[in-house]
């Protein structure tokens, strides 16, 4: 879709790579529907958005995976935000994630298990149903378009990585799921693709990397070509993904891993 003030939903947008997508759409003055699970860091994003641009900024802080009746859920918010906008949803960015245990299968507990596949799966799967008839009810654009979604999946979900039993595979779900979504929907004018980050310094790994033994550290670094990645640097991918320059791009898995995946 090309219009002069989107309307974009993202999701795990208080901290990461969801809060720098969120100020990269706020620089072209989208008016926004920030989730997240915090208080306090969706509340911040969104002030830092207005801040940079956005025309607005909406905020809910809520579970991703919370089923679409339950009172505060993702759905009930997005319909809010939809109503507010003239009943549509051009962009959706479906950001959220976790990765609360890593280990091998024989280490993984059930928690760890469930979790990380209801945000992580499920997540992406609410905001798409909370979404995609908010897409549908647009008019489609000269290129007829009606609305983009970008899921964030993982250099993890497109090989094996070790101590990643549980997450790996949640995020070769996210992959294929994002191709269903494509093929299910080209036709009908809405675009599909996720991204792959290699190693980000965010708040889900800064803890471990720090942690990591010197010679194993640089060996992480040294298999990202370009060094370890930043939030900014997914996010102006992510931004890509969704704006009219990517108009002839769907069900694309795009590697953003500073060559980690080429050797």
């Amino acid at each position: 879709m090309s219009t002069p003030s989107p309307r974009v939903v993202i999701t795990g947008a208080g901290t990461g790579i969801g809060r720098a997508t969120a100020l990269r759409f706020a620089s072209d003055g989208a008016r926004l529907l920030l989730i997240g699970r915090r208080q306090e860091p969706i509340e911040t994003t969104a002030a830092d958005c207005l801040s940079a641009g956005a025309a607005s900024a909406a905020f809910a802080a809520t579970d991703v995976a919370s089923k679409p009746n339950a009172k505060g859920s993702l759905a009930n918010a997005v319909a809010t935000f939809a109503a507010d906008c003239g009943d549509g949803v051009d962009i959706l960015i479906a950001n959220a994630g976790i990765n609360p245990q890593r280990c091998p299968a024989s280490d993984v507990d059930d928690a760890a298990w469930d979790d990380t596949f209801r945000v992580n799966v499920a997540g992406v799967h609410r905001a798409c149903q909370a979404v995609l008839p908010h897409m549908l009810s647009n008019d489609a654009d000269e290129n007829n378009l009606r609305g983009a979604i970008v899921a964030t999946a993982s250099i993890a979900g497109m090989q094996g990585m070790k101590n990643r039993a549980a997450y790996g595979p949640s995020k070769a779900a996210v992959i294929n799921y994002t191709q269903s979504l494509a093929v299910d929907y080209g036709a009908k004018g809405i675009r599909a693709n996720c991204v792959c980050p290699g190693f980000v310094v965010t708040d889900i790994n800064r803890h471990w990397i720090k942690e990591l033994p010197k010679e194993q550290l640089a060996s992480v670094e040294n298999r990202h070509l370009l060094g370890l990645g930043s939030p900014e640097a997914v996010a102006d991918a992510i931004h890509f993904l969704a704006s009219p320059a990517a108009r002839w791009m769907t069900g694309v898995v795009l590697p953003v891993d500073g060559g980690w995946s080429c050797h």
